[in-house]
């Protein structure tokens, strides 16, 4: 039997196939992106199902068969967020742009903890939490110009430099409050347009920060 190993995983996204299995979508701290199948989770008794479910951060225990990985076990991890509209609003927003941005297997540790930190504040009131996240993910995965050339761009104020500096840094529990957030998200617009192959499915994604 292969050996499994356990990874910090977020569960970005999963897929019903079959009659009972589940296809998820992780990001995982050790592994970067991986896609995985569960057998059997969307069984009444399966002790699984509960816990492999979108924007859920947990333990996984990862198994490697001929037909691709399998999940073998799970425990969650960190408290359950509240589903709230408002919580999946911002979550499904700032996950598609995670999702279409970056590729599977590609440890990205630095963007694995300021998700897990953008999940656990969404539908928390935290202004523009949406826009400093992508910020975020555009500066980590080289996207984002340099601090100088976004001033220029974005004719950006004393206040919109320190929420660019902290976005950047992924402290979103102490974002300031941005004095023009039009232009950072009309910079932000442009760079996305610019790396999408195709519109993203999540309203108000761009246009919307």
């Amino acid at each position: 039997m292969p050996h499994a190993r356990t990874v910090d995983a977020l569960i970005l996204r999963t897929y019903d196939v079959g009659e009972a299995d589940r296809y998820c979508v992780l990001l995982t701290r050790e592994l970067g992106r991986v896609s995985a199948r569960a057998s059997g989770v969307r069984k009444l008794k399966s002790r699984m199902g509960g816990t492999l479910l979108p924007f859920q951060r947990a333990l996984v225990q990862l198994k490697e068969s001929r037909a691709g990985s399998i999940i073998a076990g799970v425990q969650s991890k960190g408290e359950r967020p509240v589903a709230t509209l408002s919580f999946f609003t911002e979550a499904q927003q700032g996950i598609e742009l995670l999702l279409i941005l970056t590729q599977a297997e590609e440890p990205l540790p630095k963007i694995f903890d300021a998700t897990c930190l953008f999940l656990m504040l969404c539908g928390k009131d935290v202004p523009h939490l949406v826009l400093a996240y992508t910020l975020h993910l555009l500066h980590h995965l080289g996207f984002l110009p340099g601090t100088e050339e976004i001033e220029e761009m974005a004719n950006v104020e004393v206040a919109d430099h320190l929420f660019v500096h902290v976005a950047l840094q992924g402290d979103f529990r102490n974002l300031p409050v941005p004095s023009s957030p039009e232009q950072l998200k009309a910079l932000t617009n442009h760079i996305l347009r610019e790396q999408l192959s195709s519109p993203l499915r999540a309203a108000g994604v761009v246009g919307r920060m």
